[in-house]
């Protein structure tokens, strides 16, 4: 059995954070150390018009100078390869010539690109802090606030690119189902993300374009596409952050607007709504801050002890088949909430969620699901109406 109250919810992993994610977080309280206390005037995960306005200027602010400074290290980087090769020549006809031009090439690029990675690092820890601000949220607002400083956690990760937690949290294993042939091929993948883009363009321009002028001008292909490729990535790490701000409020509202229907669940029943928020996190096999959230927030409100195997999505489908209807429209709820929380709502998910309708005896259908994220997304406000006005 694994207990779900008490100090548990509010206990951190024994394993220690990685040395980026402890310098995000560190980094954090000391911008908020350094400015005035900020709070929504409502529900975090609500966004009105002015706080969309000042979102979309931080995001804007960010992506440019990531662009500019992508090219900038990309020019910089062409630049000595051109260089280079005016002075000791493109054949390098000696071993002394074919040095000093890689020991030119190789220690611009090299402290271009440090420069670069250190400079995007800092910047998108300070735009996804001014972010957070501008939605309203200030993670230190209050110093022994354990859902701050998870939510500060989540957001340096986001900011850093870091991935999410896998270990075992609550009895549920992010990793339960997980292919490894699958998570080694996206691991690789994104390793090699900007290099092969680079080189496909390199190819292209090879076979459309002159010799003289690819001799000239070929080191600068990678300046644009790496000045897009840094943008790309700093529009989806800032939409990820949004994401995290918005998540615990979001998860507050929706488990609450689906415990609050005076609806009075049974043992399994309760079980089987931890069993859900279980299952989705098995499914995407990912631990999202978000999701964690609601998992938090589910826990808080069953206080029976976690048999083994609650995250296997198996036994949460056969128990939802056994429960009386009114059960088993929370349990769906629940599962609604926890498929679209991480701003995502991918087909594992969409599988599960038409899996356990079928299990309830209704007809399959993803759209309300589809709806409730979208609106989470943008922050429309009003998931308890949405939530509750399911199935």
């Amino acid at each position: 059995m694994v207990s779900a109250s008490g100090t548990d919810l509010a206990a951190k992993a024994e394993t220690k954070a990685p040395l980026l994610e402890r310098l995000g977080v560190l980094y954090f309280r000391r911008l908020s150390a350094a400015l005035p206390r900020v709070a929504a005037a409502d529900a975090v995960s609500v966004l009105n018009a002015e706080e969309r306005r000042h979102l979309s200027v931080v995001v804007r602010g960010a992506v440019i100078r990531a662009c500019l400074a992508g090219a900038l290290s990309a020019a910089l980087a062409a630049g000595a390869e051109v260089l280079a090769e005016r002075l000791f020549g493109a054949e390098h006809a000696s071993f002394d010539a074919a040095a000093r031009y890689w020991a030119l090439v190789g220690g611009v690029t090299i402290v271009a690109s440090v420069a670069e990675i250190l400079f995007l690092y800092w910047d998108s820890l300070r735009a996804v802090h001014q972010l957070s601000r501008a939605a309203g949220l200030d993670p230190f607002a209050t110093e022994a606030s354990g859902d701050g400083a998870a939510v500060a956690t989540a957001l340096a990760r986001a900011a850093l690119e870091l991935p999410n937690p896998t270990e075992r949290v609550f009895g549920v294993d992010p990793r339960r189902e997980a292919s490894k042939v699958k998570l080694a091929i996206a691991s690789l993948l994104y390793k090699v993300k900007v290099s092969v883009t680079n080189f496909a363009v390199k190819v292209l321009v090879r076979r459309i374009a002159g010799r003289a002028l690819v001799r000239t001008w070929l080191p600068f292909v990678a300046v644009p596409g790496t000045a897009a490729w840094n943008g790309i990535v700093c529009w989806i790490v800032l939409r990820e952050a949004k994401i995290r701000v918005m998540g615990p409020s979001a998860a507050r509202e929706l488990v609450g607007a689906i415990f609050d229907q005076g609806i009075a669940p049974s043992a399994e029943g309760r079980l089987a709504l931890v069993r859900a928020v279980a299952s989705s996190i098995v499914r995407t096999e990912d631990l999202h801050p978000n999701l964690h959230a609601v998992l938090v927030e589910v826990l808080r409100r069953v206080d029976d002890p976690l048999p083994e195997g609650i995250d296997d999505s198996r036994v949460f489908l056969d128990v939802l088949s056994r429960l009386p209807p009114a059960e088993q429209r929370m349990a769906l709820q629940v599962l609604h909430a926890a498929a679209i929380i991480d701003g995502r709502f991918t087909s594992a998910e969409k599988r599960l969620l038409r899996e356990a309708q079928a299990a309830c005896g209704r007809a399959p259908d993803v759209k309300p699901a589809e709806r409730l994220r979208r609106a989470f997304v943008v922050g429309a406000g009003s998931l308890d109406e949405q939530i509750r006005a399911l199935l």
